[in-house]
């Protein structure tokens, strides 16, 4: 019998859409509000060299990958990483939800699993980090570019 009530099916594939939506946007905001709070200890630990000896500096964060002279007698000092991550390839397995009708026109819901490979991905991850040094070894500013930065703050 169809009656203007949706089939179990739909039920269930809307209930565990509702579910999924809200699980991945409750994931996004607290990983977000990591990467904030990351961004900004990076940012406070920078700033914190502004101002400091160039030695101080060096002793903090070691012997910098590159340094070139300015024509107004200070420097730039850089710090450079770079990094390959790989991912996946593992295993895993996944459940679908599988209505199995019976004779008296019930059914039940099963879940049957399906094993699956996450994909393998390769990130290129680098971070060049440069103080300027002003004539009289302190440092000016900073600045910092790429994808991996945040990693090189300290723990």
């Amino acid at each position: 019998m169809v009656g203007p009530w949706p089939t179990p099916c739909c039920t269930v594939r809307r209930l565990l859409f509702r579910v999924l939506t809200v699980s991945v946007l409750l994931a996004q905001a607290g990983c977000a509000s990591l990467q904030q709070e990351a961004a900004e200890r990076f940012q406070a630990e920078m700033d914190g060299y502004v101002g400091k000896s160039v030695d101080e500096l060096i002793l903090a964060r070691g012997v910098p990958t590159a340094s070139a002279a300015l024509s107004s007698g200070g420097r730039v000092l850089e710090y450079r990483s770079r990094r390959t991550s790989v991912s996946g390839g593992h295993s895993y397995l996944s459940y679908t939800p599988v209505f199995v009708p019976n004779s008296s026109g019930g059914g039940t819901w099963i879940s049957v699993p399906s094993p699956q490979t996450a994909p393998i991905q390769t990130l290129e991850l680098q971070c060049r980090l440069s103080f300027q040094i002003a004539p009289d070894n302190t440092v000016l500013n900073w600045r910092a570019e790429g994808n991996d930065c945040l990693s090189m703050a300290r723990p």
